[in-house]
């Protein structure tokens, strides 16, 4: 499939993963990208196109920690809104996804 109109992250489909998922329009709302329902701060929030971010962040092959975080975030606001003051929430339930922890 090709990116959406906005340039988000090239689409994917059918990969398995063990959050929940549903279909739905990446960030900007303009194409079906898979959604993840993760856990953050105690609420189940849905993560538009997370399967592609994380086989992003692992295929760059960081040699660094803070670098696949950074990266991580970054991502995920390409393709999803982030809340101001929520960033680190957001980006420990990333990592903890990212390192394949329930």
């Amino acid at each position: 499939m090709e990116p959406c109109l906005r340039r988000c992250l090239p689409l994917t489909q059918g990969a398995s993963g063990r959050s929940s998922r549903t279909t739905g329009g990446c960030g900007c709302g303009a194409s079906g990208a898979t959604v993840r329902l993760i856990d953050i701060a105690g609420a189940q929030i849905g993560i538009s196109r997370l399967d592609a971010i994380l086989r992003a962040v692992r295929n760059a092959n960081f040699q660094d920690e803070s670098l696949e975080k950074r990266e991580l975030l970054r991502l995920t606001k390409v393709a999803n809104y982030v809340p101001p003051g929520m960033e680190a929430a957001y980006l420990e339930a990333l990592w903890r996804e990212y390192r394949g922890a329930n």
